[in-house]
């Protein structure tokens, strides 16, 4: 079972993630956590665990390279999708492709939007979408990665991308982490 986590920088998704994932395992579940970036792709500079301090300080790659990089995307979460233990596994995704879609210059994309709309389509959904959500004043106090006009733009593509979801929840991050944490896994036993 796969749920996914997105939000803003600032919404506090790692820190949620991993307060979850030791309440989970604590309880007996099997969780794994991921995060977006492609295995195959990980290079030693960009590092999944790799702090980002500038997303959008990089020139996007070549549209070549930008659309090699969303098929590999697209066939490594077919495998994860295809051979995971459904049944017993929570997985749980810190971001997803669909960031990618709301953000194209923290990934540095440079290939057609059509292209990587397409591939948001045939990417497998997971059970639940989290989203971690606050004010862009709140936002901006914890992490100024971005101007705040971009954490405000940010914010609403995300609240528009979860209401186009099946399946979604909207968790109040701007309370304590202990609460948002709480409500993640609350609203995790309710729902899956």
């Amino acid at each position: 079972m796969k749920i996914v986590v997105l939000g803003p920088d600032g919404a506090g998704k790692s820190s949620v993630i991993h307060g979850l994932f030791d309440k989970l395992a604590h309880e007996g579940c099997i969780v794994k956590v991921r995060h977006l970036k492609p295995l195959f792709v990980i290079t030693k500079r960009d590092e999944a665990n790799t702090i980002v301090v500038d997303p959008h300080g990089r020139p996007p790659r070549s549209a070549l390279l930008s659309v090699a990089k969303i098929i590999v995307w697209l066939l490594e979460e077919w495998c994860v999708n295809c051979f995971q233990d459904r049944s017993e596994t929570l997985l749980i995704y810190d971001r997803y492709y669909h960031d990618l879609l709301i953000d194209p210059k923290r990934y540095r994309y440079g290939g057609p939007q059509w292209a990587a709309k397409l591939v948001g389509k045939l990417i497998p959904q997971p059970r639940l979408w989290v989203l971690l959500d606050a004010s862009a004043q709140v936002l901006q106090e914890r992490k100024q990665e971005v101007p705040l006009e971009e954490t405000m733009r940010q914010r609403q593509a995300y609240l528009a991308f979860v209401h186009d979801q099946r399946n979604y929840v909207i968790i109040d991050a701007s309370q304590s982490l202990d609460r948002v944490i709480a409500d993640v896994e609350s609203t995790l036993k309710v729902r899956l």
